[in-house]
């Protein structure tokens, strides 16, 4: 069997969700714009052809989630004059070649009032380019009264995990359950302190590559073909690619790199053996894989946990690191 952490997960959509313009995005007099649209939602993601036209559109309002496929918008026409802007010189920057360009802007919306929003664009492997709007209000609040690095990587590392959601709605769930069970195994290792911060930042970050994966592939409902799943192999470049650029993340891209590198060699990107691999990969690779094997695809069940241990414990010495094996195994067995 072929395991791959979340990867090959199917989107989810809420029928139900709350928006007014919802049945109107599609008509020749809709003009909303972003302010309006901001009033009723509290993240926004765009997928948009090279020219910024609006190709789909993910929206977040509380738990609520849903897609929009709009057939005539435009980005920039959409936002107010300071916010179009700095889109049209982010669009330039990501256009010469920047991994991603981020700016903030101040938008009055007509219910809300003034709000902080940050906006992130990105271009993805098959060309499109995605922007993602996300209320930094709290943020612009506590960053007024002091000046943190940490918390400004903090910020760094929520807003890309809210992006990677809104692009494949199932990722913040098991972001979460691989981090938790991560930092229980790094703890009964012995794993020091100051390295736990360094293994959550990681854990949260692990997938953030796929924020570039095109989305046929990305959502596809079923299993992955062979060019799918090379595609798919770049996300922990992607990752790097993106992330390396934030200052004072150094050990926490560890993970991002190698979480899926293997014991024997035959795992990517760099096909790393035995303890060349970052023992906070090896660590995490254990989560990772026991959450995927445990949950459900769209293309087979869960296994059980007594199914998912056995795997785990035939891979020991392939996939795992044989020293951490019986640890992890008897963290989960209850011991």
């Amino acid at each position: 069997m072929t395991t791959h952490g979340s990867e090959g997960m199917g989107i989810q959509q809420d029928a139900n969700f709350p928006f007014s313009f919802s049945s109107a995005i599609n008509l020749p007099g809709f003009n909303l714009g972003l302010a309006e649209m901001l009033d009723e939602a509290d993240d926004f993601l765009f997928v948009m052809d090279p020219q910024g036209r609006v190709l789909s559109f993910k929206a977040r309002n509380g738990s609520g989630l849903s897609l929009f496929t709009p057939s005539r918008l435009m980005v920039r026409d959409m936002m107010p004059i300071r916010a179009r802007q700095k889109f049209v010189q982010a669009l330039d920057q990501v256009t010469n070649g920047n991994r991603f360009a981020m700016f903030e802007a101040m938008l009055m919306l007509p219910e809300k009032g003034a709000a902080w929003y940050e906006f992130r664009l990105f271009p993805t492997i098959d060309h499109h380019l995605v922007l993602f709007i996300w209320n930094i209000n709290d943020y612009k609040n506590i960053s007024s009264t002091i000046s943190n690095i940490p918390f400004s990587i903090e910020k760094m590392i929520k807003g890309w995990s809210h992006a990677l959601y809104l692009r494949d709605f199932e990722t913040e769930d098991h972001t979460r359950r691989v981090v938790t069970m991560t930092m229980r195994l790094a703890a009964r290792l012995g794993v020091p302190e100051q390295e736990m911060l360094h293994l959550r930042r990681g854990g949260e970050l692990h997938d953030i590559g796929k924020i570039a994966i095109p989305d046929r592939i990305l959502l596809k409902s079923g299993a992955l073909d062979e060019e799918e799943w090379r595609v798919m192999h770049r996300h922990p470049i992607i990752a790097i690619d993106l992330l390396t650029s934030v200052p004072h993340l150094g050990r926490s891209l560890e993970i991002p790199r190698s979480h899926h590198e293997k014991w024997d060699g035959s795992g990517y990107p760099d096909g790393l053996t035995g303890e060349h691999i970052p023992l906070s990969a090896r660590i995490f690779a254990f989560a990772d894989v026991y959450d995927a094997l445990t949950s459900d695809r769209p293309y087979r069940r869960a296994w059980s946990q007594v199914d998912a241990l056995q795997y785990i414990r035939k891979q020991s010495g392939r996939h795992f690191d044989p020293s951490i094996m019986p640890v992890f195994i008897d963290m989960l067995s209850g011991g």
